[in-house]
């Protein structure tokens, strides 16, 4: 364990603040900081993927249906089990039967002070139409297992940003 200096906000934004620990300047989230990042594939082995227009890089990145656990008011006790399953329905349609944690971790250990929670999401079934939260314009992308790397190098190729989980995804996913 490491004696830390104490934390010094330096600045604090509606969703995220800077603060500096022994000068070193990071991001921490106000509220809502654990993603969880929801590995899925479908009964006929189709992964479930999503994209989405990310104002911080000006560009469309490929992911896997992800949220934070807790952001919604009076929420701030949610289960990451509830968190991801009302995530994969928001930014999918399909609900699970059942979420396994398989890893927890850093996502940007140099800049950001938050560990997303990547779970596998199973026994899907499709229930609605992928809506988002009202603040997202997400498009899901239904990609059969076997056709899911020529697809990725295609978007790859074509400039779309693939956000590194999803080669994770693919690997919890045994591919």
């Amino acid at each position: 364990m490491h004696d830390l200096p104490e934390k010094q906000t330096l600045c604090r934004g509606k969703f995220i603040a800077m603060v500096s620990v022994g000068g070193w300047e990071f991001v921490e989230r106000t509220r809502g900081n654990t993603p969880v990042g929801i590995i899925a594939m479908t009964p006929d082995r189709r992964v479930l993927l999503i994209s989405q227009f990310r104002v911080p890089l000006a560009a469309e990145v490929i992911e896997i249906p992800a949220g934070l656990v807790g952001d919604h008011d009076g929420d701030e006790n949610e289960a990451w089990e509830l968190a991801a399953q009302r995530e994969l329905f928001e930014e999918t349609g399909y609900s699970a039967e059942c979420v396994e944690l398989l890893s927890e971790g850093p996502t940007s250990a140099g800049l950001a002070s938050e560990r997303i929670m990547l779970v596998r999401a199973s026994g899907l079934t499709k229930r609605g139409a992928a809506q988002g939260d009202g603040t997202e314009q997400i498009t899901l992308h239904e990609v059969p297992l076997a056709e899911v790397d020529a697809w990725l190098a295609a978007k790859f190729r074509a400039g779309v940003l693939i956000d590194p989980k999803v080669y994770a995804a693919l690997y919890f996913l045994g591919k």
